[in-house]
Order: structure tokens, then C-alpha cells, then sequence
């Protein structure tokens, strides 16, 4: 395989020629598994570690054995298969420009979805969607997907819900390289070292593939460095990371080109080139019995490159207080941050975050759990059209609230329920009138405001040994709802576009999951989400709300027979309406079924292999369409990956 010359290329070659010294000379390591030793341990519910089981949110938590069983090469395509959760692909299996939707919000389920990793949030100033591949899928300990609003505990972007990816620090090491159709390629190192006061990681990751269609190769690399140091005197995770994809873009097709030919490129394809690299350090220590603090500071950089060159750079810190006073729990923080996005052309949005927020929580019966919290968040905006030009400003005040209980009513049956609110602001690329020809940046639009959503859920879980069902409601209202409208009148002499609050929207999600072991040797599970998404205001009241299904379902069975294991997963996805087509004049997409399946096993204690067919009927479908055409997904592929752990 020819890897990419991203500029931590000798890192790479490191870790690889490590991975295979280590492999003849070193003896096994026993890794310490989380989900193997049956505790479900949880952040996202409310920022500080617990059991997932007396969290009042819902949480969804995938350890790294369900990521390796499910043969998955990257994020994107393991998230696919979450229960209420959506994820619409532009450009094939890589994940290049996927969206990723918690609660489908529609269109903008990137924007209303806070990607985390290791508590530092990854989502980009601008309105580009979130860059999955910047993560070695290998260097992933666990996966938690809060499906509730968590603006009081977050802030922007998290009204959906939270994606929450913590990475390992266990002493194993593990080399897995796979191949596959259209030209794909991976490998995928982690390398564990260390004792209980000092651990460190590596772990890289390099892919690419032809793609199925013309027109549509992608490279991805990423690395991740991390080093974990505690004692008496506390704990800091020191950590250094970079990704680098390069792709090629092959735009839309009419609906007669993807009947005929749906591996064409269509009639604008484009080059892109999206990098980055982050930093940062974490302390945590004790002030008195009972009194904690900590300390999270992180730089983040990326640069995209597609029809011009933008520059986002964003500092972070987040200082925090944990105290236990008689009955009750607190934690007390604060964010300040200070992001920047930068044009080739010098133009320049930046926004200053600074925001204050506080969780408290208390039993207030044996099996009565009730936890609330408050946000209060102020950003400034600053534009500027040209270099030199009198920057422009904008200040958004928001806060959000939330209350929420978990109690028992049986045995092995909890009931979760709670009321949150939480708000998105407008993005960089969102806060500025453009001109409709030619989409040069005009001056700064004052009129856009926050988008907010208030939310209602409940949720009934019933844990018996390994059998696990769950029904889930959530009732989401948005307001304000930021989105693209092509005419806004005239700006300096130029008819302009701009991003306007469209309307209001409601949205009833009603989801159901089963994790049933039919025997020893088969394992099923299930899912089925049913939504009702509808515009609640101006002219187009009472339509669906583009990209949102009616019905989602998901089936999985595992059946292990000898030394091998057979893995089948069948998805369902029901029409959309395209997006940005609030009036749902246009042809709805298609609803559409795929299977995948796959067979592992283990050649030895050390070496395992699994091979995978995706789309097994060989379905030509498309996830995603707007006014301008249709972005076809990959039809059948196959792959192998070869593991090896010591």
C-alpha cells in the first residue's frame, strides 16, 4: 500500500516497523477490557464519570469488541448501525462529507450534533460536516452516544445529542491491514506501553480507495499520540494528533445519468484537500476531601481546501469544580475559547466564546436519581469582508436548562424522563451575506440568531443478565432553524444570499431495541425508530422536514459455530424528502434496504481474520439529493482485514 506524504508520514513508518519488531519479540499482554469485565461506565451523561445504568439520559455506549466485531474500517461506517441515529454519505464508505444526524434533525444533523473527543469538541467554526476520519479506529476504547438534548451540559451544536469517542491507553498492541474493492487499502496500528502511573499510546491509521465512481478517490491518514501520568500530586493526559484527506469530489448526477450510468462523475468534480492537527493537556487533582478540580487545555487547527482555502484555529480552556455537600453532587466550569476561520483572500470570521455552566445531582430515594443543570453562553462574532476592511460585529446571549430523573419500577426495569433545552449559533459561514454569483463574502448578517429547541423524552430500559430492551420517546420543538435562502435582497450593489431563520419545526421519535441471546452460540439484535418530523411554521406548515425518514429499522444476528463467527446486519431506511426542498415538491429519495455480512475467526490466539460483503443484493440507492441532483452510494464491495494482537 503507498501511503500519503502527510507530514507525520515518519511517524507512521515508526509504529509500523515497531508493530512488527514487537510482534516477533514480545510476549502476550493481557488488555484491560472495560465491557469484558461487564461495567458501563459513562461521561457524556454529565461530564464526570458513572454508571450508565443510574444516568438520567439516555446513552448508548459501544465498546471497541462491538467495533471490531462489527468489521467496520472507519467511524462512518461503524455509526451506520447505531439505533436513532442517521447517517447519509455523499461520497462512498470512506465517510468523505457524511452526515451525521442524532435525533433527525434533518440537513443539519452535523450542525445540531457535538462530536467530542476524549471531552474536547471537534466540530469545526464553520458549516462543514464532521471529519470522521481524523481518528485511528484503532486507538478507540469506547463510543458514547448521548440521544438527548445537551445544551445545558455542552452548549452549541449539541441540541441532538453527543458523539463521544474515548481512546485507549492499555498496554496491548495490535496491527490489522485489510484490502477491499474499488481499490481500498488500510492499515491500522495501536501500540500500548506503560504501568499504572505512566501509560502512553500510538496509534495510525491509513486508508485509501478508488471509489465507486469515477472520479471519487480518497486518501485518509491520522495519528494519535497520548500519555496518561497519575500519583499522589493527580493525574494530566498530555495529547498530540493529525489527520490529513485528500479526495476527489465527483459531484452530482440527474436522476436519467444514475438510472444509466451511476459511477459516472457528474458535470463539476472537484479536488479537496482537508487537514488539521490538535494539542492539548488535561489536569485533574484534589483540593480537600470531597473537593476536586480540573483543567483542560487544547488547541486545534485545520485547514480545508476545495474551491478556496479556509484556516479554522480554535483555543479552549475549560476549567472545572467537582464537590460532594451532604446529599448533593456539584460540578461547576466555565469555557473560554477563541476560534478563528481564515480565507485565502484574508477574509476573517471570529467568534469568542466565553460561557459559565453548573450540574447538580442527588437521590432522593433509594431508586431515585435526579440530576439538574444550567448554561449561560455569550459569543461574539467579528467580520471581516476584505484585509484592512472595518471589521463588523454581532453578540449572541443564550442559555439552556435541564432536569432529569432515572428510577427504578422494577426489578431490572428503569424509567429515564426529563426536560432539556439547549441552542445552536450560527456558524462562520452562517453570520455573513454572500454575493449569489459568485459567493464572495459581503459584509456580516445581523438578522440570523440562535436556532433553539426545547425537548421532552422518556425512556423505559429493562436489563435481565444479558437481555436488554429499551423503548425510547422524544418530543424535540426547534425554533429559528438556520438555513440556506437564496434570495436576500440587495447588499453594497450585489444580489446577495445569506443564511436566514427559516421556520419552526417539531419532531415525535419513537424507538424501540432489543439485545436478546437466543442461545450460547446466536445473538440477535434489533432496533426500529420510527419519526415524525414536520415544519410548524410559515408558509410551509405542516410538510415533512427534508432528510428526516419515517421509519428506520436495523437487524442483527451473530452466530458463532466452532472457531468462526457469522455476522448478518440488515438496514432499512424509509423515503426523504431531498434537502433543501421545504415545500416537498420535489421527488422524494427513495427508501431502501441493504444487507451486509461477514464471517470472522482466529487463526491462532494471536491472529484473526475477517472478510465482509457490503450491500450484499448489490442495491443502487442514494441517500442523499437536493435541487441540483443525486449523489449515488457505493453498490457491493468486498473486504478482508487480517488482525494482529499481541
Amino acid at each position: 500500500m503507498k501511503l500519503s506524504k502527510a507530514p507525520y508520514r515518519v511517524l507512521a513508518a515508526g509504529i509500523c516497523l515497531l508493530s512488527v519488531h514487537l510482534t516477533m519479540q514480545a510476549q502476550p499482554l493481557a488488555a484491560k477490557d472495560a465491557s469484558a469485565s461487564g461495567e458501563e461506565l459513562v461521561i457524556s451523561a454529565k461530564r464526570i464519570e458513572q454508571d450508565r445504568l443510574k444516568a438520567s439520559v439516555v446513552v448508548e455506549v459501544i465498546d471497541r469488541q462491538q467495533i471490531e466485531a462489527s468489521g467496520a474500517g472507519n467511524l462512518a461506517e461503524f455509526l451506520e448501525a447505531v439505533p436513532g441515529l442517521s447517517l447519509t454519505r455523499l461520497y462512498g464508505r470512506m465517510g468523505v462529507d457524511a452526515n451525521i444526524d442524532v435525533g433527525y434533525l434533518g440537513e443539519a444533523g452535523s450542525q445540531n450534533v457535538l462530536f467530542l473527543i476524549d471531552g474536547q469538541r471537534q466540530n469545526a467554526l464553520d458549516s462543514s460536516n464532521l471529519r470522521l476520519s481524523r481518528l485511528p479506529i484503532s486507538s478507540i476504547e469506547r463510543i458514547e452516544i448521548r440521544k438527548a438534548n445537551a445544551g445545558a451540559l455542552y452548549g452549541d451544536r449539541a441540541q441532538g445529542g453527543v458523539i463521544h469517542v474515548i481512546t485507549r491507553t492499555d498496554q496491548s498492541k495490535q496491527l490489522s491491514v485489510g484490502a477491499g474493492s474499488y481499490g481500498s487499502k488500510h492499515v491500522d496500528t495501536y501500540l500500548g506501553f506503560g504501568g499504572e502511573q505512566l501509560k502512553a499510546s500510538l496509534s495510525y491509521r491509513a486508508a485509501e480507495s478508488d471509489g465507486y465512481r469515477a472520479s471519487s478517490r480518497a486518501n485518509q491518514d491520522s495519528a494519535q499520540f497520548r500519555v496518561v501520568g497519575q500519583g499522589d500530586w493527580g493525574r494530566i493526559n498530555v495529547f498530540a494528533r493529525g489527520f490529513k484527506e485528500r479526495a476527489q469530489l465527483p459531484s452530482y448526477l440527474t436522476l436519467e445519468e444514475f438510472t444509466l450510468t451511476p459511477r459516472k462523475a457528474g458535470a463539476y468534480p472537484v479536488a479537496s484537500e482537508r487537514q488539521g492537527e490538535a494539542f492539548g493537556l488535561r489536569y485533574d487533582g484534589s483540593l480537600a476531601p470531597g473537593l476536586s478540580w480540573s483543567v483542560d487545555v487544547n488547541e486545534q487547527s485545520t485547514r480545508d481546501k476545495t474551491y478556496e482555502s479556509i484556516h479554522n484555529r480554535r483555543t479552549l480552556i475549560n476549567p472545572e469544580f467537582l464537590a460532594q455537600i451532604g446529599a448533593w453532587q456539584w460540578l461547576a466550569g466555565g469555557e473560554l475559547s477563541q476560534a478563528q476561520a481564515r480565507t485565502e483572500a484574508g477574509k476573517i470570521v471570529e467568534q469568542r466564546n466565553r460561557a459559565i455552566y453548573i450540574q447538580s445531582s442527588r437521590p432522593l430515594l433509594a431508586d431515585l436519581d435526579l440530576e439538574l443543570g444550567a448554561r449561560s453562553q455569550r459569543a461574539i462574532n467579528q467580520f471581516q469582508a476584505e484585509p484592512g476592511a472595518l471589521a463588523t460585529a454581532s453578540t449572541y446571549q443564550q442559555s439552556a436548562l435541564s432536569a432529569a430523573f432515572n428510577t427504578r419500577v422494577a426489578k431490572n426495569l428503569s424509567l429515564r424522563a426529563g426536560a432539556l433545552t439547549g441552542f445552536r449559533l450560527a456558524n462562520a459561514d452562517e453570520v455573513y451575506f454572500f454575493d449569489r454569483e459568485t459567493y464572495a463574502l459581503l459584509r456580516i448578517n445581523e438578522a440570523v440568531k440562535p436556532m433553539t429547541t426545547r425537548e421532552l423524552f422518556a425512556q423505559l430500559e429493562a436489563v435481565h443478565f444479558e437481555q436488554r430492551y429499551a423503548i425510547h420517546y422524544r418530543h424535540i420543538k426547534a425554533n429559528q432553524e438556520i438555513g440556506y435562502q437564496y434570495d436576500c435582497g440587495v447588499i453594497d450593489g450585489l444580489k446577495a444570499s445569506c443564511n436566514q431563520n427559516l421556520y419552526d419545526t417539531e419532531r415525535h421519535m419513537l424507538s424501540a431495541q432489543l439485545r436478546w441471546p437466543l442461545s450460547k452460540a446466536l445473538l440477535l439484535r434489533a432496533s426500529v425508530d420510527l419519526v415524525d418530523a414536520q415544519i410548524a411554521s410559515e408558509a410551509n406548515a405542516g410538510r415533512r422536514v427534508p432528510l428526516t425518514p419515517k421509519q428506520a429499522a436495523r437487524l442483527g444476528l451473530a452466530w458463532r459455530f466452532q472457531s468462526f463467527v457469522l455476522h448478518a446486519n440488515a438496514h432499512y431506511r424509509g423515503a426523504m424528502v431531498q434537502a433543501a426542498d421545504q415545500s416537498n415538491s420535489n421527488p422524494l429519495i427513495p427508501g431502501r434496504q441493504t444487507i451486509d455480512l461477514g464471517l470472522s475467526t482466529s487463526l491462532n490466539q494471536r491472529l484473526q481474520l475477517a472478510a465482509w460483503i457490503r450491500n450484499l443484493t448489490d442495491k443502487s440507492y442514494y441517500d442523499y439529493a437536493t435541487y441540483n441532483g443525486i449523489y449515488p452510494a457505493d453498490r457491493r464491495s468486498f473486504d478482508v482485514t487480517l488482525k494482529l494482537s499481541i
